[in-house]
């Protein structure tokens, strides 16, 4: 036996960054295109940037593999956004996260179970993700260039990327916001802040050819559900219309029976599906005839 060390996924380069101005180091993890099932036809990736790496990166990773296998989705370069300091029991980033991924001014908010969070600084984190991790990225993967760029956040990585969305709508060609948070936290029943940052919007600020996947459990409001004030589903909908009335392609999905934390392997294939489709010609094994004796 050697004592040498394995990813835990095969086929993963990671390296730590450290952005001016965010006040702690980012540690990036990137998974190439997989390769493809036999007679699928190639295409040029997408980028695929997914914030809260160290909850969903390996199931992003792993569902586009499989996807790409199947000939369900497309080739994507998957780039995991985690922190150096995060040592795999959530108590770095659970604290952390509030700060990158919720627009200011910074405050704080009492959680029970969680302790007191500190929210506000998601411009520091968009910009550290445009002039640092980006850059990185397209350095040591040259078929990144100019590649169509995609934001996966779920919950307030939804909220940073409605937020991104509203800021820089030039950066990216594609956005999940899965399971959304889309309000200032604390949360007033039917607030929606960050659709109301969509419609306010001026008429084409949004690229033409955005293309938008939205999610929910369909648990999520119900009564004693931890964000059931944060109006996830009702202000998803709301969010669709608002993008749509700047011409935005969309996709929404509620899935039947799950929660706010169940949820996210389902939301994450359908939003690849949706986001990065296969190329023309691109064969699915469904429609591979079954074999008989």
């Amino acid at each position: 036996m050697t004592d040498t060390a394995i990813p835990a996924i095969p086929g993963i380069e990671s390296f730590v960054v450290t952005p001016d101005g965010l006040g702690t180091s980012l540690r990036i993890s990137i998974a190439r295109p997989s390769g493809q099932a036999a007679g699928a036809t190639s295409g040029a990736p997408s980028v695929v940037y997914v914030t809260d790496a160290d909850y969903s990166f390996g199931t992003v990773v792993e569902a586009a593999r499989m996807g790409r296998y199947a000939g369900e989705v497309g080739p994507a370069v998957i780039v995991g956004i985690g922190y150096a300091e995060e040592r795999g029991d959530y108590a770095f980033v659970g604290q952390r996260r509030g700060l990158d991924f919720y627009r200011g001014p910074r405050r704080s908010l009492d959680m029970p179970g969680f302790g007191t969070l500190e929210l506000g600084g998601a411009d520091a984190f968009l910009a550290a993700l445009l002039d640092t991790v980006a850059p990185e990225v397209e350095r040591r993967v040259p078929e990144a260039r100019g590649a169509g760029r995609i934001l996966f956040g779920m919950s307030a990585g939804g909220h940073f990327a409605a937020y991104a969305l509203t800021q820089r709508p030039d950066a990216f060609t594609g956005y999940a916001m899965l399971s959304p948070a889309l309000v200032d936290f604390p949360p007033a029943p039917g607030d929606e802040q960050m659709v109301a940052a969509v419609r306010a919007l001026p008429a084409g600020a949004i690229p033409s050819g955005t293309i938008v996947f939205l999610s929910a459990g369909a648990r999520e409001e119900e009564p004693g559900e931890g964000l059931a004030a944060a109006s996830i589903i009702s202000n998803a909908h709301r969010m669709r219309a608002a993008l749509a009335a700047h011409g935005v392609s969309t996709a929404l999905a509620i899935f039947a029976d799950e929660t706010h934390i169940s949820v996210l392997g389902a939301a994450v294939t359908r939003a690849l599906r949706f986001l990065v489709p296969p190329p023309p010609g691109t064969p699915s094994w469904q429609a591979v005839p079954a074999h008989s004796d």
